[in-house]
Formats: C-alpha cells, structure tokens, sequence
C-alpha cells in the first residue's frame, strides 16, 4: 500500500496528498483533464475491437446501444492513459460531479474493467472505497463491488446497489460471472450488469479512513447471496445483490456505506491483517 498512488479526478486543483495511517498516495487532478482528453480520443479499431468483444461475451443488451459501449470502452483508454502519465496504480473520480451534466460516458465500464484486470477503481472519488479496492485486490487477488446499501427488512437482509460492478467476481484469472449490457439508472451510458450465484458466501469491507479524533477503522462482515434484485422492476441502481449477513438481524443498523461485497469468506483473514498491521 505504501508504493501505491491512487489517481483522483475531481475539482480545479492538482493536490498532492495521502491517507493518513495507510501510506497510500493521492494524486489529485482537475476534473476537465478528463473531458479533455476524452473529446480527443479518436475511436479507433481497438476502441471498436474491446467494444464488440464485451458485447459478444454478454448474455443480452437491454437498452444500450453499440456506441452507448463503445464510449464506455473510450472512458476506459482515458483513464488507462491518464493513470499511465499520471504514474498511479488506482483510480476515482468525482464522476457526477465531473461529467453529469456532460455528453461523456459516466466511468461503469470503465470501472468494471479495471476492477477485472487488477487495478483498484473507486467511484464517486470515495478514499474510503479507495482502500478498501486497494486491501481487497492486494490480499485476495479478486475485485470487489462498491455499493450503496439498502436495508430489506422483510428478508433481514442487506442489498447491494451501483451501477459498476465487476464481472470476474471469482478473480481475474476466473471466468467471469454471466451478465448482461444494461443502462446506468439515469439511463444513459453503459454498464456490464453480472449474475451473483446464490448461496456464495461473500464478505463485506470497509475501511473508514482517519480523522483528528479517530484511527482508522474497518468494518468487516460475513454472508450469503440469498437474491439478485430486478432493475426494473425495482428501482434504484442496476446491479442490485441481496446478502444475509451472519447473526445480522437489524439491517436497519447495518453500518458503513460504499462497503465492498467480495466473493469469499474472509472476515478471519481480514482480522488478522488489521492486527497485523
């Protein structure tokens, strides 16, 4: 973690900073950069090779179109490119905040892709989340999924909800799991949407970074996939994965938010890597 730089795109500013107690470096530059080099970026037989390769391998395209992926596959070169000059390991973005209002593909391919092939990719330009993709990838050699929770009550369960998700769930030298090419829930943009397999024991992950009064933290659960939550008809973010976390009755109290959801049962291993380090 400690020869790590982590990429954020967000604001006006460059900055150059790091996360207190974990070593890990920021490298803050100004959100246009991004625009920027995506209006320059030529969409070339390699942007349309990547772009038909995901298609191909998805089980079925709901909404988006081939140019809907292909600027999906362009976010991605950008934030290839950009890590490249930029010398960092990892990546997030302020990505609302950056391209919301914009025609420019929001970074759920991107992402996705990233998180598939090893680099630790956070949205929303959470620090947070940031170390918790960094932790996950580093012990475990498999992606994780930041998410938003939503409490299901009648279930005592937790689910899961973004709009980027990796496909290799199982680690990046596994097949990935079956999914299909759906709308962001703004619908606009493109986003790889994966089957979860029920009854996979899965591990949740949080690492609140450290403020004046407070040392870092991590939050660690254990559970089941119990459900894979229709978008639509449900509303809310696409990819949506229902856990029952162990002896988790009051989900209502379930803490931490943009928690990781990993493949496995690692709660043990993550226990001893906080007394360890």
């Amino acid at each position: 973690m400690r020869n790590t730089r982590c990429l954020v795109i967000k604001g006006k500013r460059r900055v150059e900073g790091d996360l207190k107690n974990l070593g890990i470096k920021l490298r803050t530059i100004p959100a246009g950069t991004f625009l920027d080099e995506y209006q320059q970026l030529p969409v070339d037989d390699d942007v349309r090779s990547m772009a038909a390769k995901l298609i191909e391998d998805s089980r079925d395209q709901i909404g988006p179109t081939e140019q809907d992926v292909i600027n999906g596959i362009k976010s991605f070169k950008v934030a290839q490119m950009l890590m490249a000059r930029e010398d960092c390991d990892a990546i997030t973005m302020d990505c609302l905040g950056a391209l919301g209002k914009t025609d420019v593909s929001l970074p759920c391919i991107a992402w996705s892709k990233m998180n598939d092939v090893g680099i630790p990719a956070a949205c929303e330009a959470d620090l947070g989340a940031v170390a918790s993709h960094i932790i996950v990838q580093y012990l475990f050699d498999r992606p994780g999924f930041q998410q938003d929770p939503v409490a299901e009550t009648a279930r005592e369960a937790v689910i899961g909800a973004h709009c980027s998700c990796p496909t290799k769930l199982s680690g990046r030298d596994a097949p990935p799991e079956p999914y299909d090419l759906v709308h962001h829930h703004g619908v606009r943009d493109a986003t790889p949407r994966p089957v979860w397999k029920i009854g996979q024991r899965v591990t949740s992950v949080d690492v609140l970074p450290a403020t004046e009064d407070e040392p870092t933290k991590m939050l660690i659960s254990a559970g089941e996939v119990i459900d894979n939550v229709s978008v639509p008809p449900a509303g809310g973010c696409v990819v949506s994965v229902m856990v029952k976390f162990d002896n988790v009755s009051e989900v209502l109290a379930f803490p931490g938010f943009h928690q990781l959801f990993f493949y496995g049962d690692y709660k043990r291993e993550l226990k001893q890597f906080c007394r360890l380090y």
